[in-house]
């Protein structure tokens, strides 16, 4: 599949894992033989409108693993914040299958989905799945064989009505209101792309320490949810939306 095969084995005890009986898996949701449900928590799966073919893999992929007889569930990992269950009240954990292979992160390492920028998920399990993320972006793997990370201060002409996207580019002014902090990705706000910050979340942003201030000729890759508002503009909600890669010159 990858010109580089990676294993990456989750820090759990499998010992400490439950078995399951899944049947289905549903709108990145799984199903097993007790009636409980499983968010497949941090991905979002490729969808078949977008990429037809990756998504028929990825279905078969799916089906391959959860039709074998050796998945577990784990939810000891984000238990310490309190994630155990989504609004749906399906169980968040993460699902291991065979060699202690993490389905979530395996997905995003094959190009079947990406990290979706969920609020509160444990760091390292983050920073893994960001790992797997650009591993797959370097390798063109699965989706990423036609599609690239937006350049946000380049983005394509065209109409946003709620796509979501991942996109990279160097922060070149940042205006705070009382009601939100914009990052603007080019010299007209009225037509670049922004990505904005609602004032009732700034302070997650700024909890380790610095300010959205200090954004300005950051590069930054972010994602979520583009419109089309004054250009195209994505609302950052959560910290987990984003992340720093550096100054506009460091090699």
């Amino acid at each position: 599949m990858m010109g580089v095969v990676v294993l990456l084995l989750l820090p759990v005890s499998a010992s400490m894992a439950e078995r399951l009986a899944v049947q289905r898996m549903e709108d990145g949701r799984l199903y097993d033989a007790m009636g409980d449900v499983y968010d497949l928590a941090g991905v979002r799966l490729v969808e078949q409108a977008e990429e037809p073919a990756v998504h028929a893999a990825m279905q078969e992929f799916i089906d391959g693993v959860i039709g074998g007889a050796d998945v577990r569930f784990e939810a000891s990992p984000f238990e310490m914040s309190g994630m155990t269950k989504n609004r749906y009240g399906d169980r968040i954990g993460v699902i291991l299958y065979g060699e202690n292979r993490w389905l979530e992160e395996e997905l995003i390492l094959r190009g079947y989905a990406v990290w979706s920028g969920r609020a509160g998920y444990p760091d390292d399990l983050r920073r893994r799945l960001v790992a797997a993320e650009r591993m797959a972006i370097l390798e063109k793997a699965g989706l990423w064989r036609m599609r690239t990370v937006l350049d946000s201060n380049n983005p394509p002409k065209q109409y946003w009505k709620g796509q979501f996207v991942i996109a990279r580019g160097v922060v070149r002014d940042v205006h705070k209101t009382s009601a939100r902090t914009y990052l603007n990705f080019g010299e007209d706000w009225k037509t670049d792309f922004t990505a904005a910050i609602p004032s009732s979340v700034r302070r997650k942003f700024e909890s380790g320490g610095w300010k959205l201030s200090e954004l300005s000729n950051k590069s930054i890759l972010i994602r979520g949810f583009v419109r089309f508002y004054n250009g195209p503009y994505l609302e950052l909600d959560f910290p987990e939306q984003m992340e720093i890669e550096g100054t506009a010159n460091d090699e």
